[in-house]
């Protein structure tokens, strides 16, 4: 394993330990042959041009109950309550799920260190900042560096501990976004909600083969996206998820910083950000440029993706005698 991409991430971390924006930064290596092939693109996607947005009911109500005052409708206020789908754990495969049947595999005890530096400040009051602890964002600097990845597996390594629910929001509008690849396709979700504050949460998630983890999809008309996420009421939403589910971890899986102005958007108001950081790919310049736009988060920590794993970095040998004993 080439030294420079470690050297690159602990760079990042001295820098923002120097201007105090960073609280504590973990570096974790991840399965290269899991990871390869999850997120497939190659390039920033060019935005589709944004549609047309009729007039947004602003309204500091919480979520799911009907603004202070009338207002003109939206053309999703008629969307009726349904059953939410259940996404089985097939599905959750093929969105690039690990095998967690395997025990303490590799990389699953990777995910697991994660978690617990993750969990260790969802609940700490006195470790939140100005944003809220149980809201994390998972984000890269480029497309393709693995942060679905990332948020769907640190979602499960959370879920199957079962000591808290994980609520999974997908707030990349890609077109190989992880709810696409859930199959939540015109599915309503999150930009739903921001248009029309009449509808509840509740009826939006959808839940999963893992009693402890459910997923908010993105929503339709996901060209709106643009000029929603600048909105107060998309960052008034957001919070309220966080404060409305606040016995839950919820995970935003966001855009990539350098393709989408989303990330520093809702950095002010989330607890925690995990920075997925490709090895062998991401540049100095691209990390910099990515912490920048997301330094007014409280705490922000790197996760060094696709490493060629060598026998010094691994937890194999330990756990293949566990496992048979």
């Amino acid at each position: 394993m080439s030294s420079q991409p470690l050297n690159l991430v602990e760079r990042a971390a001295a820098r923002l330990r120097q201007t105090g924006s960073l609280d504590a930064s973990t570096a974790h290596l991840l399965d290269v042959e899991k990871a390869v092939g999850i997120v497939s693109e190659q390039s920033v996607p060019t935005a589709p041009a944004p549609a047309p947005i009729g007039p947004v009911p602003i309204s500091p109500a919480p979520i799911g109950l009907a603004p202070a005052a009338p207002g003109p409708v939206p053309a999703f206020a008629d969307v009726p309550k349904r059953s939410a789908p259940v996404i089985d754990i097939a599905a959750l495969e093929r969105a690039g799920m690990i095998d967690w049947s395997k025990g303490r595999s590799r990389v699953s005890e990777e995910f697991r260190i994660i978690q617990a530096h993750i969990m260790r400040a969802a609940f700490a009051p006195e470790s939140t900042g100005q944003g809220l602890g149980n809201l994390v964002m998972v984000t890269s600097a480029r497309p393709g560096e693995g942060k679905s990845f990332a948020s769907l597996n640190l979602a499960l390594s959370i879920a199957r501990q079962r000591d808290h629910a994980v609520l999974l929001v997908d707030t990349d509008s890609k077109d190989q976004s992880l709810g696409r690849s859930l199959g939540l396709v015109d599915t309503p979700g999150l930009l739903d909600l921001a248009l029309d504050p009449r509808l509840n949460a509740d009826d939006l998630i959808t839940s999963t083969g893992f009693e402890k983890l459910s997923i908010l999809p993105i929503g339709t008309k996901p060209e709106a996206s643009a000029e929603l996420f600048a909105t107060r009421q998309m960052t008034r939403l957001i919070r309220d998820l966080g404060r409305r589910y606040a016995d839950r971890v919820v995970i935003l899986d966001a855009a990539p910083c350098l393709s989408s102005s989303d990330p520093s958007t809702l950095a002010p108001i989330v607890g925690q950000i995990l920075l997925v950081v490709e090895a062998e790919r991401t540049q100095r310049a691209e990390l910099e440029a990515a912490l920048d736009l997301i330094q007014a988060c409280p705490a922000i920590s790197l996760l060094l993706n696709k490493v060629q794993v060598t026998t010094s970095h691994t937890f194999g040998a330990y756990a293949s005698s566990y496992t048979s004993s």
